[in-house]
């Protein structure tokens, strides 16, 4: 089941269908042809010398070449290091130091941060795109080696890929993973979401995350599925992709689904195709929610939980009849998972039922991480006794279901009382005039923290009247409202579609 051999099983049940649409310029690759470039990457790449193990970083957009080039480093048996093609120079330079590659493949959209970094890094360069600047080689004259399977065994133990933390609270972290994991990580996703062969799906998340690079790309082409990529996200252009590729499956981030339902073409063309949604980030606003039920009328739904070091931790809930968007279900196949207290280093303290703590989950199985790149005092505070403590808050239903209720690290403490963003966020986001949330604490002498909003509107709606909302909400006790808002054009989030809260705790005041 590891990714080469499904790829290749791929190709040949199906070597004529589209393995990749490129929908901002409508190339096509079926999976024959996407065979023949991938053999010459990997051929180029085993032609210069490199071995299982030596690292090829891909600051590249989701695009027909990042696909060739990562299909090409697992059937040479080398290992992808994609990550963020926005950051700036100094996020080149840190992720390539850290990663200490023997490639480094870019493209236009990261071409400027590449060049202002380039005499800094001792790597050779490849670039993705027209006007190859004089430092660097052109993706074709690299990929200009023999069309024939490189003849490379993996085994499920050889790193395969090594993905980076967000860094929302630090420098982002490396996470190595093997080919068992790569495998393990499509797979379990595919039977979570219902996925068969032949599916159809937008690539919007990032293929330097986990979903877009998993559970998306290395499953649609590992059962004969079509991957629509987009390196420039457009609304507009995705939900006419939809129409015109019959997309059966959807997967993105909530804010992504709120870009597609207020895109002006939802309403011009038929979206009856998609039967299958799942979403995962970031929470999804109940709002969001009910107008993607309503524009798409999916067969399943789901919200989706897992992170980088531990992909596809919660199993998948159908929301049809529950109609809360941020339930998730218990450990998911192949997972062991226990809520802990906040304040243990281990895994025995387990709280009740309905009490909220941290999730914790069990390192023996094959999606999981074994331990950060290069960082072992970060290891050692994130794993303790066999067990990955998240960072993420969560709870135990009565039905045994799991809420992940924020980040610990996001807890704000009033008065004494544990307040969690997402809780105040969630009645805010009721409010009809309220098109997006944040909320982070502020050092207040008399409560220690202070809760604090920050809000988009889609229409007019004042201080005084949120205030009255939460106060009214039978949702929320009277010491979680927000004591000040900020009202702004949008929040800051990352790829993922998580709040940057750090950059908002920079602009509060007393």
């Amino acid at each position: 089941m590891l990714f080469p051999l499904t790829f290749e099983q791929s190709v040949a049940r199906t070597p004529d269908r589209s393995a990749v649409v490129h929908l901002n310029d409508d190339t096509e690759l079926t999976y024959s042809e996407l065979q023949s470039r991938a053999y010459r990457v990997a051929n180029a790449l085993r032609d210069r010398g490199l071995e299982s193990g030596d690292r090829v970083a891909i600051c590249m957009a989701n695009s027909p070449e990042h696909v060739v080039a990562f299909v090409a480093t697992q059937l040479a048996g080398v290992v992808a290091v994609p990550f963020n093609f926005r950051v700036a120079a100094s996020g080149v330079r840190y992720h390539v130091e850290d990663s200490d590659p023997e490639l480094l493949l870019f493209d236009e959209l990261s071409r400027d941060a590449v060049t202002a970094i380039a005499e800094e890094i001792d790597v050779p360069m490849v670039h993705a795109g027209a006007d190859t600047p004089e430092f660097a080689e052109s993706f074709g004259e690299f990929a200009d080696a023999p069309a024939v399977d490189p003849d490379v065994e993996v085994d499920y133990r050889d790193p395969s890929v090594m993905l980076y933390s967000s860094g929302t609270t630090g420098d982002p972290k490396g996470i190595p993973l093997d080919h068992e994991a790569t495998a393990s990580r499509w797979l379990i996703n595919a039977l979570g979401q219902h996925y068969y062969l032949d599916e159809n799906m937008l690539g919007v998340m990032p293929l330097y995350h986990t979903v877009g690079l998993h559970g998306i790309l290395c499953g649609l082409l590992s059962m004969s599925g079509t991957y629509l990529c987009m390196s420039d996200f457009d609304p507009d252009l995705a939900v006419r992709g939809i129409e015109e590729y019959e997309v059966s499956a959807l997967h993105e981030a909530p804010t992504i689904f709120a870009s597609l339902l207020d895109s002006d073409a939802i309403d011009e063309v038929d979206v009856s195709s998609v039967q299958t949604i799942g979403y995962s980030g970031a929470p999804m606003s109940q709002s969001v929610f009910d107008r993607t039920m309503e524009a798409f009328d999916p067969d399943h739904i789901a919200n989706l939980y897992g992170t980088t070091e531990a992909y596809g931790t919660l199993a998948h809930v159908e929301l049809h009849d529950i109609n809360d968007p941020t339930v998730s279900g218990p450990a998911n196949v192949g997972m062991t998972t226990r809520i802990v207290d906040f304040d243990s280093e281990g895994p025995e303290d387990t709280v009740e039922t309905g009490t909220q703590g941290e999730l914790i989950v069990k390192t023996n199985s094959p999606v999981t991480f074994n331990g950060y790149w290069n960082k072992p005092k970060a290891t050692e505070k994130r794993i303790h006794d066999g067990w990955f403590f998240t960072g993420d808050a969560a709870r135990r239903t009565e039905e045994n279901r799991i809420i992940i209720t924020g980040r610990v690290d996001d807890m704000i403490i009033s008065g004494g009382e544990n307040i969690y963003p997402s809780e105040v966020e969630d009645v805010l986001l009721t409010h009809p005039d309220v098109a997006d949330a944040g909320v982070v604490g502020h050092p207040n002498e008399k409560w220690g923290e202070m809760v604090v909003a920050f809000v988009e509107r889609s229409d007019s709606v004042t201080e005084a009247e949120l205030d009255e909302w939460c106060r009214d909400s039978d949702e929320l006790a009277d010491y979680k409202r927000p004591r000040q808002y900020h009202f702004v054009d949008g929040l800051p989030r990352n790829p993922s579609g998580k709040i940057e809260r750090y950059k908002l705790e920079s602009r509060t005041e007393e």
